[in-house]
Protein backbone atom coordinates (compact mmCIF):
# COMPACT_ATOMS: atom_id res chain seq x y z
CA UNK A 1 0.00 0.00 0.00
CA UNK A 2 1.54 3.54 -0.96
CA UNK A 3 1.60 6.31 1.76
CA UNK A 4 3.35 9.46 1.92
CA UNK A 5 6.64 8.97 3.60
CA UNK A 6 6.59 12.65 4.30
CA UNK A 7 3.86 11.76 7.34
CA UNK A 8 6.72 10.05 9.06
CA UNK A 9 8.04 13.18 10.63
CA UNK A 10 11.04 12.12 13.64
CA UNK A 11 8.61 12.68 16.37
CA UNK A 12 5.37 11.52 15.38
CA UNK A 13 3.16 11.12 12.03
CA UNK A 14 1.60 14.31 11.34
CA UNK A 15 -0.05 15.53 7.68
CA UNK A 16 -2.79 17.12 5.64
CA UNK A 17 -5.93 15.33 6.87
CA UNK A 18 -9.73 15.43 5.81
CA UNK A 19 -11.61 14.93 2.17
CA UNK A 20 -11.37 17.89 0.84
CA UNK A 21 -10.66 21.93 1.45
CA UNK A 22 -12.25 24.56 -0.39
CA UNK A 23 -9.76 27.19 -2.28
CA UNK A 24 -10.05 30.14 0.30
CA UNK A 25 -8.26 26.77 3.18
CA UNK A 26 -6.12 26.54 0.53
CA UNK A 27 -5.20 29.39 -0.51
CA UNK A 28 -4.48 30.38 3.47
CA UNK A 29 -2.72 27.59 3.79
CA UNK A 30 0.01 28.59 0.99
CA UNK A 31 -0.03 31.95 2.55
CA UNK A 32 2.00 30.61 5.70
CA UNK A 33 3.78 27.56 4.21
CA UNK A 34 3.92 27.20 0.32
CA UNK A 35 2.17 24.91 -2.10
CA UNK A 36 -0.33 22.78 -0.53
CA UNK A 37 1.11 19.24 -0.50
CA UNK A 38 -2.76 17.48 -0.66
CA UNK A 39 -3.97 15.34 1.62
CA UNK A 40 -1.96 12.53 2.69
CA UNK A 41 -3.67 11.43 5.74
CA UNK A 42 -7.04 9.59 4.38
CA UNK A 43 -9.31 7.32 6.29
CA UNK A 44 -7.72 4.34 4.59
CA UNK A 45 -4.18 5.36 5.40
CA UNK A 46 -5.40 5.60 9.19
CA UNK A 47 -6.79 2.30 9.52
CA UNK A 48 -3.30 0.97 7.93
CA UNK A 49 -1.87 3.36 10.50
CA UNK A 50 -3.80 1.12 13.27
CA UNK A 51 -3.20 -2.32 12.37
CA UNK A 52 0.46 -1.42 11.29
CA UNK A 53 0.35 -0.12 15.47
CA UNK A 54 -1.52 -3.03 16.64
CA UNK A 55 1.04 -5.21 15.19
CA UNK A 56 4.10 -3.24 16.47
CA UNK A 57 2.68 -3.30 19.82
CA UNK A 58 2.56 -7.31 19.77
CA UNK A 59 5.79 -7.90 18.29
CA UNK A 60 7.43 -5.18 20.37
CA UNK A 61 5.85 -5.93 23.70
CA UNK A 62 4.17 -9.22 23.18
CA UNK A 63 0.86 -7.11 24.81
CA UNK A 64 -2.51 -6.33 23.52
CA UNK A 65 -4.07 -3.32 25.39
CA UNK A 66 -3.70 -0.29 24.00
CA UNK A 67 -5.27 3.67 24.87
CA UNK A 68 -6.36 5.94 22.28
CA UNK A 69 -7.50 9.18 22.90
CA UNK A 70 -8.29 12.46 19.98
CA UNK A 71 -8.10 15.95 20.18
CA UNK A 72 -11.08 18.06 18.86
CA UNK A 73 -10.25 18.84 14.63
CA UNK A 74 -12.54 18.84 11.92
CA UNK A 75 -12.28 14.89 10.90
CA UNK A 76 -10.68 13.38 13.62
CA UNK A 77 -13.84 11.58 15.05
CA UNK A 78 -13.71 9.70 11.47
CA UNK A 79 -9.99 9.26 11.96
CA UNK A 80 -10.07 7.73 15.36
CA UNK A 81 -12.80 5.81 14.43
CA UNK A 82 -10.56 4.10 11.25
CA UNK A 83 -7.42 3.85 13.32
CA UNK A 84 -9.07 1.85 15.93
CA UNK A 85 -11.00 -0.35 13.65
CA UNK A 86 -7.18 -1.00 11.82
CA UNK A 87 -5.78 -1.60 15.73
CA UNK A 88 -8.78 -4.24 16.54
CA UNK A 89 -8.42 -6.28 13.31
CA UNK A 90 -4.44 -7.37 14.68
CA UNK A 91 -6.36 -8.41 17.95
CA UNK A 92 -5.08 -5.83 19.96
CA UNK A 93 -7.79 -4.47 22.89
CA UNK A 94 -8.26 -0.34 22.62
CA UNK A 95 -9.86 1.65 25.43
CA UNK A 96 -11.41 4.63 23.77
CA UNK A 97 -10.78 7.62 26.28
CA UNK A 98 -12.80 10.05 23.75
CA UNK A 99 -11.76 13.77 23.53
CA UNK A 100 -8.68 13.97 25.42
CA UNK A 101 -5.13 15.54 25.97
CA UNK A 102 -1.93 14.52 24.96
CA UNK A 103 -0.33 14.47 28.27
CA UNK A 104 -4.26 12.39 29.29
CA UNK A 105 -3.10 9.98 27.00
CA UNK A 106 0.19 9.72 28.52
CA UNK A 107 -0.84 9.71 32.09
CA UNK A 108 -3.72 6.60 31.19
CA UNK A 109 -0.81 4.74 29.13
CA UNK A 110 1.60 5.03 32.36
CA UNK A 111 -0.77 5.07 35.37
CA UNK A 112 -3.10 2.16 33.79
CA UNK A 113 0.30 -0.26 32.20
CA UNK A 114 -1.41 -0.14 28.82
CA UNK A 115 0.83 -1.72 26.16
CA UNK A 116 0.66 1.47 24.30
CA UNK A 117 -0.71 4.28 23.78
CA UNK A 118 -2.37 7.05 21.29
CA UNK A 119 -3.13 10.89 20.47
CA UNK A 120 -4.71 11.37 17.37
CA UNK A 121 -3.62 15.10 17.37
CA UNK A 122 -2.26 18.12 14.85
CA UNK A 123 -0.70 19.44 17.91
CA UNK A 124 0.11 23.42 17.74
CA UNK A 125 -0.49 23.56 13.74
CA UNK A 126 -3.07 24.84 11.70
CA UNK A 127 -6.18 22.50 11.40
CA UNK A 128 -5.43 21.29 8.20
CA UNK A 129 -3.28 19.10 9.91
CA UNK A 130 -3.75 15.92 11.95
CA UNK A 131 -1.70 13.07 13.14
CA UNK A 132 -0.76 10.70 16.07
CA UNK A 133 1.71 10.41 18.51
CA UNK A 134 2.15 7.01 19.15
CA UNK A 135 3.95 5.31 22.54
CA UNK A 136 4.94 1.82 23.68
CA UNK A 137 4.91 0.30 27.06
CA UNK A 138 5.92 2.55 29.91
CA UNK A 139 5.51 5.67 27.73
CA UNK A 140 7.98 5.14 25.39
CA UNK A 141 7.87 6.96 22.18
CA UNK A 142 7.64 5.61 18.86
CA UNK A 143 9.81 7.73 17.03
CA UNK A 144 12.55 7.89 14.12
CA UNK A 145 13.69 4.18 12.87
CA UNK A 146 10.89 2.64 14.31
CA UNK A 147 8.19 4.83 12.78
CA UNK A 148 10.03 4.24 9.56
CA UNK A 149 9.04 0.13 10.93
CA UNK A 150 5.45 1.42 10.83
CA UNK A 151 5.60 2.60 7.47
CA UNK A 152 7.73 -0.26 5.99
CA UNK A 153 4.68 -2.06 7.17
CA UNK A 154 2.45 -0.33 6.13
CA UNK A 155 3.84 -0.23 2.85
CA UNK A 156 4.25 -4.27 2.85
CA UNK A 157 0.87 -4.98 4.38
CA UNK A 158 2.58 -6.79 6.61
CA UNK A 159 -0.38 -6.74 9.37
CA UNK A 160 -1.02 -9.52 12.29
CA UNK A 161 -4.66 -10.32 10.98
CA UNK A 162 -6.14 -12.16 14.16
CA UNK A 163 -9.76 -12.11 15.86
CA UNK A 164 -10.94 -8.74 16.23
CA UNK A 165 -9.96 -7.11 19.41
CA UNK A 166 -12.50 -5.65 21.99
CA UNK A 167 -13.10 -2.26 22.48
CA UNK A 168 -14.54 -0.49 25.57
CA UNK A 169 -14.82 3.46 27.29
CA UNK A 170 -13.42 4.67 29.96
CA UNK A 171 -13.26 8.09 31.50
CA UNK A 172 -10.00 8.55 32.60
CA UNK A 173 -9.67 12.82 33.90
CA UNK A 174 -10.78 12.05 37.25
CA UNK A 175 -7.99 9.60 38.38
CA UNK A 176 -5.80 12.32 36.58
CA UNK A 177 -6.64 15.27 38.31
CA UNK A 178 -6.88 12.97 41.87
CA UNK A 179 -2.82 11.95 40.66
CA UNK A 180 -1.71 15.18 39.44
CA UNK A 181 -3.74 17.68 42.58
CA UNK A 182 -2.54 15.59 45.12
CA UNK A 183 1.18 16.78 44.10
CA UNK A 184 0.27 20.63 44.14
CA UNK A 185 -0.39 22.92 46.88
CA UNK A 186 -1.46 26.35 46.38
CA UNK A 187 -1.11 28.51 49.72
CA UNK A 188 -2.64 31.60 48.86
CA UNK A 189 -5.76 32.50 46.77
CA UNK A 190 -4.66 33.10 43.00
CA UNK A 191 -6.18 34.46 40.26
CA UNK A 192 -5.23 33.53 37.28
CA UNK A 193 -6.56 33.76 33.02
CA UNK A 194 -6.00 31.21 30.94
CA UNK A 195 -6.28 30.79 27.29
CA UNK A 196 -6.88 27.70 25.75
CA UNK A 197 -6.73 29.27 22.15
CA UNK A 198 -9.90 27.56 21.49
CA UNK A 199 -8.18 23.80 21.19
CA UNK A 200 -9.08 20.84 23.28
CA UNK A 201 -7.08 22.26 26.37
CA UNK A 202 -10.58 24.20 27.13
CA UNK A 203 -12.61 20.99 27.95
CA UNK A 204 -9.96 19.96 30.86
CA UNK A 205 -8.16 23.20 32.17
CA UNK A 206 -10.80 25.70 33.47
CA UNK A 207 -12.21 22.86 36.10
CA UNK A 208 -8.48 21.63 36.87
CA UNK A 209 -7.06 25.19 38.07
CA UNK A 210 -10.34 25.28 39.44
CA UNK A 211 -9.83 22.05 41.56
CA UNK A 212 -6.75 23.60 42.30
CA UNK A 213 -8.19 26.95 44.18
CA UNK A 214 -7.41 28.88 41.70
CA UNK A 215 -10.19 32.19 40.60
CA UNK A 216 -10.12 31.15 37.47
CA UNK A 217 -10.87 33.83 34.88
CA UNK A 218 -11.53 31.98 30.84
CA UNK A 219 -10.27 32.97 27.66
CA UNK A 220 -10.83 31.09 24.26
CA UNK A 221 -12.09 28.45 26.42
CA UNK A 222 -14.56 27.14 24.19
CA UNK A 223 -13.24 24.32 22.00
CA UNK A 224 -13.36 25.13 18.37
CA UNK A 225 -11.33 23.34 15.78
CA UNK A 226 -10.77 26.15 13.17
CA UNK A 227 -9.01 28.33 15.82
CA UNK A 228 -11.12 31.43 15.15
CA UNK A 229 -9.06 33.70 18.00
CA UNK A 230 -5.32 32.37 17.79
CA UNK A 231 -3.52 29.67 16.83
CA UNK A 232 -3.01 27.94 20.15
CA UNK A 233 0.35 27.94 20.12
CA UNK A 234 1.87 29.82 23.49
CA UNK A 235 5.07 29.93 22.35
CA UNK A 236 4.56 32.76 20.05
CA UNK A 237 4.48 35.85 21.81
CA UNK A 238 1.63 37.49 19.54
CA UNK A 239 -0.82 34.62 19.76
CA UNK A 240 -0.40 35.80 23.94
CA UNK A 241 -1.41 39.29 23.18
CA UNK A 242 -5.36 39.04 24.09
CA UNK A 243 -4.21 37.19 27.39
CA UNK A 244 -1.72 39.48 28.66
CA UNK A 245 -4.58 42.14 28.20
CA UNK A 246 -7.00 39.96 29.82
CA UNK A 247 -4.47 39.50 32.54
CA UNK A 248 -3.94 43.57 32.86
CA UNK A 249 -7.46 44.53 32.26
CA UNK A 250 -8.73 41.89 35.22
CA UNK A 251 -5.77 42.47 37.82
CA UNK A 252 -4.88 38.47 37.95
CA UNK A 253 -1.54 37.27 39.12
CA UNK A 254 -0.93 35.74 35.95
CA UNK A 255 -1.64 34.31 32.55
CA UNK A 256 -1.16 30.63 31.51
CA UNK A 257 -1.98 29.76 27.24
CA UNK A 258 -1.93 26.11 26.36
CA UNK A 259 -1.29 24.21 23.31
CA UNK A 260 -4.45 22.40 21.40
CA UNK A 261 -3.46 19.44 22.57
CA UNK A 262 -2.46 20.85 26.28
CA UNK A 263 1.32 19.16 26.30
CA UNK A 264 3.20 22.77 25.88
CA UNK A 265 2.73 26.43 28.10
CA UNK A 266 3.46 29.54 28.59
CA UNK A 267 2.97 32.24 30.44
CA UNK A 268 2.29 36.36 30.98
CA UNK A 269 2.73 38.24 34.22
CA UNK A 270 0.79 40.28 36.20
CA UNK A 271 1.38 42.87 33.89
CA UNK A 272 0.60 41.17 31.03
CA UNK A 273 4.23 41.09 29.67
CA UNK A 274 5.46 37.81 27.58
CA UNK A 275 7.57 35.33 29.80
CA UNK A 276 9.56 33.25 27.57
CA UNK A 277 9.74 29.71 28.36
CA UNK A 278 13.75 29.93 29.17
CA UNK A 279 12.92 32.12 32.16
CA UNK A 280 9.92 29.17 33.12
CA UNK A 281 12.76 26.28 32.74
CA UNK A 282 15.74 27.93 34.57
CA UNK A 283 12.76 28.50 37.47
CA UNK A 284 12.00 25.09 37.87
CA UNK A 285 15.02 23.32 37.21
CA UNK A 286 16.53 25.97 40.36
CA UNK A 287 13.42 24.09 42.21
CA UNK A 288 13.85 20.37 41.07
CA UNK A 289 17.80 20.82 41.81
CA UNK A 290 17.09 21.80 45.35
CA UNK A 291 15.48 18.59 46.07
CA UNK A 292 18.36 16.60 44.34
CA UNK A 293 21.59 18.53 43.84
CA UNK A 294 23.97 17.69 41.14
CA UNK A 295 21.71 16.44 39.11
CA UNK A 296 21.32 17.00 35.27
CA UNK A 297 19.50 19.52 33.88
CA UNK A 298 18.10 18.73 30.17
CA UNK A 299 17.36 22.02 27.72
CA UNK A 300 16.77 21.72 23.55
CA UNK A 301 19.58 23.48 21.54
CA UNK A 302 17.53 26.69 20.94
CA UNK A 303 17.27 27.75 24.82
CA UNK A 304 19.56 30.70 26.02
CA UNK A 305 22.82 30.05 27.26
CA UNK A 306 22.04 31.47 30.50
CA UNK A 307 21.25 28.01 31.04
CA UNK A 308 24.77 26.36 30.67
CA UNK A 309 25.98 29.64 33.39
CA UNK A 310 22.74 29.39 35.70
CA UNK A 311 22.54 25.68 36.00
CA UNK A 312 25.91 24.86 37.76
CA UNK A 313 25.33 27.73 40.30
CA UNK A 314 22.23 26.09 40.86
CA UNK A 315 24.04 22.90 41.77
CA UNK A 316 23.33 20.87 38.76
CA UNK A 317 24.83 19.86 35.38
CA UNK A 318 23.70 21.45 31.98
CA UNK A 319 23.49 19.08 29.41
CA UNK A 320 21.75 20.52 25.99
CA UNK A 321 19.67 18.10 23.51
CA UNK A 322 18.25 18.02 20.62
CA UNK A 323 14.81 19.50 20.51
CA UNK A 324 12.06 17.20 20.36
CA UNK A 325 9.70 15.04 23.17
CA UNK A 326 10.55 11.64 21.43
CA UNK A 327 14.34 11.76 21.57
CA UNK A 328 14.31 13.71 25.04
CA UNK A 329 12.25 11.15 26.77
CA UNK A 330 14.84 8.08 24.77
CA UNK A 331 17.53 9.97 26.63
CA UNK A 332 15.35 10.24 29.94
CA UNK A 333 15.25 6.79 30.22
CA UNK A 334 18.98 5.86 29.77
CA UNK A 335 20.16 8.84 31.92
CA UNK A 336 19.08 8.69 35.22
CA UNK A 337 20.67 11.20 36.53
CA UNK A 338 18.36 13.67 34.67
CA UNK A 339 15.93 14.91 36.69
CA UNK A 340 14.24 17.87 34.86
CA UNK A 341 13.85 18.99 31.10
CA UNK A 342 12.93 21.46 29.12
CA UNK A 343 12.20 23.39 25.63
CA UNK A 344 11.53 26.25 24.32
CA UNK A 345 8.62 25.37 22.49
CA UNK A 346 7.04 25.40 25.93
CA UNK A 347 7.37 21.57 26.37
CA UNK A 348 8.45 21.12 30.42
CA UNK A 349 9.19 17.33 31.20
CA UNK A 350 8.90 16.07 34.55
CA UNK A 351 10.75 12.90 34.65
CA UNK A 352 9.88 11.43 37.90
CA UNK A 353 6.40 13.07 38.66
CA UNK A 354 4.81 11.89 35.71
CA UNK A 355 6.36 9.36 33.76
CA UNK A 356 9.08 11.01 32.02
CA UNK A 357 6.60 13.52 29.92
CA UNK A 358 5.47 16.56 29.77
CA UNK A 359 2.73 18.37 30.66
CA UNK A 360 1.07 22.00 30.12
CA UNK A 361 -1.47 22.24 32.92
CA UNK A 362 0.88 20.37 35.56
CA UNK A 363 3.74 22.94 34.58
CA UNK A 364 0.93 25.94 35.32
CA UNK A 365 0.15 24.26 38.82
CA UNK A 366 3.76 23.88 39.60
CA UNK A 367 4.56 27.32 38.66
CA UNK A 368 1.49 28.70 40.56
CA UNK A 369 2.48 26.63 43.24
CA UNK A 370 5.92 28.65 43.45
CA UNK A 371 4.28 31.97 42.90
CA UNK A 372 1.84 31.43 46.46
CA UNK A 373 4.72 30.55 48.37
CA UNK A 374 5.57 34.09 48.04
CA UNK A 375 3.82 37.04 48.69
CA UNK A 376 5.32 39.31 45.71
CA UNK A 377 4.34 39.44 42.05
CA UNK A 378 4.73 36.95 39.46
CA UNK A 379 7.51 39.10 37.29
CA UNK A 380 9.38 38.72 40.91
CA UNK A 381 10.05 34.83 41.05
CA UNK A 382 12.57 35.96 38.10
CA UNK A 383 14.14 37.96 40.10
CA UNK A 384 18.40 37.14 40.08
CA UNK A 385 17.88 35.57 36.94
CA UNK A 386 19.60 37.74 34.03
CA UNK A 387 18.33 39.59 31.53
CA UNK A 388 19.56 39.23 27.65
CA UNK A 389 18.15 40.03 24.38
CA UNK A 390 16.63 37.05 22.75
CA UNK A 391 14.54 35.81 20.44
CA UNK A 392 11.71 33.33 20.29
CA UNK A 393 11.67 31.35 17.13
CA UNK A 394 11.37 33.52 14.05
CA UNK A 395 9.84 31.06 11.67
CA UNK A 396 10.38 30.87 7.84
CA UNK A 397 8.62 28.94 5.89
CA UNK A 398 10.37 26.28 3.77
CA UNK A 399 9.22 23.11 2.34
CA UNK A 400 9.85 19.88 3.69
CA UNK A 401 11.83 18.71 0.53
CA UNK A 402 14.10 21.11 0.72
CA UNK A 403 14.48 22.56 4.45
CA UNK A 404 17.55 19.73 5.19
CA UNK A 405 19.14 20.52 2.36
CA UNK A 406 19.25 24.36 3.13
CA UNK A 407 20.50 23.66 6.42
CA UNK A 408 23.47 21.26 5.31
CA UNK A 409 24.66 25.02 3.26
CA UNK A 410 24.38 26.99 6.39
CA UNK A 411 27.03 24.77 8.26
CA UNK A 412 29.11 24.66 5.63
CA UNK A 413 29.03 28.16 5.38
CA UNK A 414 29.02 29.09 8.74
CA UNK A 415 31.28 26.32 10.05
CA UNK A 416 34.12 28.28 8.55
CA UNK A 417 34.16 31.16 10.82
CA UNK A 418 32.87 30.28 13.54
CA UNK A 419 32.15 27.42 16.26
CA UNK A 420 29.20 25.94 15.39
CA UNK A 421 27.20 23.12 17.25
CA UNK A 422 25.30 20.53 14.98
CA UNK A 423 23.63 17.86 16.95
CA UNK A 424 20.58 19.88 16.00
CA UNK A 425 20.84 22.70 12.82
CA UNK A 426 23.37 24.84 13.31
CA UNK A 427 24.08 26.76 16.26
CA UNK A 428 26.69 29.19 15.76
CA UNK A 429 29.38 31.43 18.59
CA UNK A 430 29.47 34.59 17.37
CA UNK A 431 31.52 35.37 21.02
CA UNK A 432 31.01 34.14 24.79
CA UNK A 433 27.39 36.24 24.96
CA UNK A 434 26.12 35.83 21.07
CA UNK A 435 24.82 33.13 19.62
CA UNK A 436 22.28 32.25 16.78
CA UNK A 437 20.81 28.84 15.62
CA UNK A 438 19.40 28.10 11.93
CA UNK A 439 17.51 24.44 12.51
CA UNK A 440 14.64 22.64 10.03
CA UNK A 441 11.59 22.15 11.90
CA UNK A 442 10.65 18.01 12.11
CA UNK A 443 7.28 18.80 12.41
CA UNK A 444 6.39 21.18 10.13
CA UNK A 445 7.41 23.29 6.74
CA UNK A 446 9.83 25.64 8.00
CA UNK A 447 13.22 26.26 9.32
CA UNK A 448 13.36 27.97 13.12
CA UNK A 449 15.89 30.88 13.57
CA UNK A 450 16.55 32.09 17.38
CA UNK A 451 19.05 34.80 18.27
CA UNK A 452 20.56 35.88 21.67
CA UNK A 453 23.04 38.50 22.78
CA UNK A 454 23.72 41.26 25.45
CA UNK A 455 22.70 44.55 23.49
CA UNK A 456 19.73 45.07 20.90
CA UNK A 457 22.46 46.12 18.58
CA UNK A 458 24.44 42.89 18.55
CA UNK A 459 21.37 40.84 18.00
CA UNK A 460 20.60 42.85 14.69
CA UNK A 461 24.42 42.51 13.36
CA UNK A 462 23.85 38.61 14.08
CA UNK A 463 20.50 38.92 11.96
CA UNK A 464 21.73 40.89 9.42
CA UNK A 465 24.72 38.03 8.62
CA UNK A 466 22.23 35.22 8.96
CA UNK A 467 19.54 36.95 6.76
CA UNK A 468 22.68 37.90 4.65
CA UNK A 469 22.95 34.03 4.04
CA UNK A 470 19.50 32.77 4.08
CA UNK A 471 18.03 34.93 1.65
CA UNK A 472 19.95 33.93 -1.70
CA UNK A 473 17.53 30.66 -1.34
CA UNK A 474 14.35 31.93 -2.80
CA UNK A 475 12.36 28.65 -1.19
CA UNK A 476 12.28 30.42 2.15
CA UNK A 477 9.24 32.26 1.56
CA UNK A 478 9.78 35.03 4.12
CA UNK A 479 12.52 37.00 5.43
CA UNK A 480 14.45 38.20 8.81
CA UNK A 481 13.50 41.64 9.81
CA UNK A 482 16.73 43.07 9.21
CA UNK A 483 16.15 46.42 11.62
CA UNK A 484 13.55 45.35 14.58
CA UNK A 485 14.77 42.83 17.73
CA UNK A 486 11.53 40.41 18.66
CA UNK A 487 12.39 41.16 22.60
CA UNK A 488 10.65 39.59 25.11
CA UNK A 489 8.14 41.87 24.58
CA UNK A 490 8.10 42.04 20.17
CA UNK A 491 6.28 40.70 17.29
CA UNK A 492 7.30 38.06 15.12
CA UNK A 493 10.46 39.78 13.32
CA UNK A 494 8.78 39.01 9.71
CA UNK A 495 8.81 41.39 6.55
Amino acid sequence: MKVSPTIFRLYDIRGIAGKEFSRDAIAEFEKWYGPFPGINITLEISEALGKAYGTYIQRKYNGKNVVVGQELRPFSGELTQAFIDGILSTGCNVTDVGIALTPLVYFANGFYEFDGGVNVTGSHNVYFYNGFKMNGKNVLPIYGDELQVVREMIEKEDFIEAEKGKIMKKEIYSDYEKFVTDKINIKRKLKVVIDCGNGSAGFFAPKFFKKLGCEVVELYCDPDSTFPNHVPDPEMPDNMEDLGKKVAEEKADCGIGLDADGDRVGFVDENGRYIDTDMIILLLAREALKEDPGKKILYDVKCSRLMEELIPKFGGVPLMHITGHAPIKDTFRKDPDIIFGGEVSGHIYFVKELFRSEDGMYAGARILELLSETDGPFSALFEGIPNTIRTTELKLPCADEIKFDVIKKVQEHFSKEYETITIDGVRMKFDEKSWAIVRASNTSPYLTVRFEADTKERVLEMKNIVADFLEQFPEIEDKLDRKEVMSLTGRLGWV
